[in-house]
């Protein structure tokens, strides 16, 4: 569940902004096939809305970074998920049918992008900007990096109003032991890591 601000983080990559207080917090633990994510990656995801905005909030702790060298947050950076990333899949009521939804990205570098799924790896628009917003910090002495993305709910059909629900998935792409790492709110369960399953996502209610 996502309780309602009247309004959005000032800072929204830090949770001890007024804005977080209190909010839900979902365990982000299992890989996409349902085993136990290794304890040094295992991760959280806080939930809001705002008149505007639905927000995600990811808590992200790290023993190695997988990022790009010189990023430039404020162009979008298709590719994304072959780094270390946090991904929320939106299938808002609006949609078609149960193959479209939405894909929001960002990374530890505050990079970014977002793309309209019509039929899974078969038909992407890459050209479809929602206009989310995005941010990111990395606390290297604690080993933790922080990620906020915000879905405008002009993208995906309007507001859900108090009681709305859509149906989403929530992942983090990561590196530990040398090995690639992919984390699944409602695993996935196919054979090799598949993020694009959207039989497995899960409701999301705004709460007054």
């Amino acid at each position: 569940m996502a309780p309602f601000r009247p309004a959005a983080p000032a800072s929204p990559a830090d949770f001890a902004d007024p804005a977080w207080a209190g909010t839900p917090v979902a365990p982000l633990n299992r890989s996409w096939r349902g085993e136990d994510a290794p304890s040094a990656i295992v991760s959280t995801v806080r939930l809001l809305w705002t008149p505007e905005h639905a927000w995600f909030g990811f808590t992200c702790p790290f023993t190695e970074l997988d990022v790009d060298a010189d990023p430039d947050p404020a162009v979008e950076r298709m590719g994304l998920w072959d780094r270390d990333v946090c991904e929320v899949f939106v299938q808002g009521p609006a949609e078609p049918d149960g193959d479209h939804y939405k894909e929001f990205e960002v990374a530890p570098t505050g990079q970014w992008c977002d793309v309209a799924v019509n039929q899974p790896r078969l038909d992407i628009d890459w050209a479809w900007q929602s206009g989310m917003r995005a941010a990111a910090t990395i606390d290297p002495a604690a080993g933790v990096w922080r990620a906020a993305i915000g879905v405008p709910f002009d993208a995906v059909g309007g507001a859900p109003g108090p009681g709305g629900h859509w149906r989403i998935n929530l992942f983090r792409v990561s590196r530990a032991g040398g090995a690639r790492h992919f984390l699944a709110y409602a695993p996935t369960g196919t054979p090799t890591p598949d993020f694009h399953v959207p039989s497995a996502f899960v409701p999301l209610v705004f709460t007054p």
